[in-house]
């Protein structure tokens, strides 16, 4: 009886490793403003979607500055697309711009007017860190969209994946030790049984 209720307590610590470590995150959205036709636009999604935590970790919204990309005539998003790169230019995103796409923005930390393929650090950045849909706030005429303290650190990024690495190694290492306790425990029980039970 003694066993069982070692390893019930056993398993609650466990378990409740386990319920702080697992928390749901929301998508970070991604949002493109292109134009109709544009080489770099297609391209950009085809990298985005190509990235393993694409539809897991992050989506793709689009929008459209420019119908197409010959005769840069005004899309549906275009107004849109000229607050968000005021907006951002305005914080100190010097790499953005409404005449030329990809616009690419995601979170409140990064913001370009080049084809990027390095953006899936950003984007785990964004997803580890809370979403902040700017262009939404934006779009709804909210105040104060994005704000100063806006940074992202790929340095500090690493190091954060680092030591979630290491959190799990440990996590894994006590489950394991854990497990060996508990099978060596109920190996003397049943060699004790069967002793007891030939005599």
């Amino acid at each position: 009886m003694k066993i069982k209720k070692i390893i019930f307590y056993i398993l609650i610590v466990i378990s409740m490793f386990l319920i702080t470590k697992v928390d749901a995150k929301e998508k970070v959205k991604v949002y493109i403003f292109e134009a109709g036709g544009c080489p770099y636009c297609e391209a950009e999604i085809e990298y985005l979607e190509k990235l393993h935590s694409y539809n897991e970790k992050f989506e793709i919204i689009r929008k459209e500055t420019y119908i197409d990309h010959i005769e840069w005539e005004e899309g549906k998003d275009y107004d849109l697309t000229v607050k968000v790169v005021d907006i951002f230019k305005d914080a100190g995103f010097n790499e953005v711009s409404y005449q030329g796409t990809p616009l690419i923005i995601i979170s409140n930390i990064y913001a370009s007017s080049t084809y990027s393929t390095e953006l899936e650090s950003i984007i785990d950045y964004a997803y580890e860190n809370g979403d902040v849909d700017v262009v939404s706030c934006i779009e709804k005429n909210e105040k104060n969209c994005l704000k100063d303290d806006t940074t992202y650190d790929e340095e500090k990024t690493q190091n954060e994946n680092n030591s979630n690495g290491l959190f799990m190694y440990i996590l894994i290492s006590i489950i394991l030790v854990t497990l060996v306790i508990v099978l060596l425990i109920l190996c003397k029980n049943i060699m004790n049984y069967k002793k007891n039970f030939k005599d």
